[in-house]
């Protein structure tokens, strides 16, 4: 009994990572399947055939398209916002200002390693249903946790005199704006690297927010 009693935790730990491979491989497919077709036009069926398992199996995981889609963005995001934290960190409190330049790197790095995503998420974003969802409230959070990141590293350089002082939150949205801005355009590219413009974008976040 005691090795039948030691066994079961393997056995319960192995299908664990059996779904958790599963789930993954569909968020795989779903990812390169609506970066091709559009949300509107990739069917469960399209998905499912990319991850070489039967339709069925999708249903299994996910309820429908939209929280497949939701699911993808969700987990993408939170890894995203996770490398740009640990990135920061890196560098603050010591250098907080390098703590951005970090953390405007770690995002692009994200961008050159992620382009299916990004094709996803930037060219046929679909929007939350209404009644919205686990998945669309956990964007949610990761959105304003990646806001808060960056509120962060720029009220401790403004009280190092390193940033002028005014609205943090400003200086945060101007900054994800620049951001995204060139994101947009490195996908019209969709060639050229996205991490060879961290300098710039430093460089001129911080030349406006010292500037009195």
């Amino acid at each position: 009994m005691n090795i039948i009693s030691q066994k079961r935790p393997e056995a319960g730990s192995r299908r664990e990572r059996e779904k958790a491979h599963r789930r993954q491989d569909i968020l795989t497919a779903a990812e390169r399947v609506f970066a091709i077709h559009g949300f509107d036009a990739a069917t469960i069926e399209q998905i499912a055939q990319e991850a070489e398992y039967a339709a069925g199996t999708i249903y299994l995981y996910f309820k429908d398209k939209h929280a497949l889609y939701a699911a993808l963005i969700a987990s993408k995001l939170s890894s995203m916002v996770d490398q740009v934290e640990k990135a920061a960190q890196e560098a603050a409190p010591a250098d907080p200002a390098n703590g951005l330049r970090n953390a405007i790197r770690a995002q692009f790095e994200f961008h050159d390693h992620n382009r299916e995503f990004f094709e996803v998420l930037m060219r046929h974003h679909k929007g939350p249903p209404p009644a919205g969802t686990r998945d669309w409230k956990l964007i949610e959070q990761t959105l304003k946790r990646h806001h808060v990141i960056l509120v962060g590293l720029i009220e401790q350089s403004q009280r190092r005199k390193l940033i002028r002082q005014g609205s943090s939150t400003d200086f945060a949205t101007a900054l994800v704006g620049m951001v995204v801005h060139l994101t947009r355009v490195a996908m019209e590219d969709g060639k050229q690297p996205l991490v060879g413009k961290t300098d710039f974008v430093f460089q001129l976040f911080m030349a406006g927010a010292q500037r009195a």
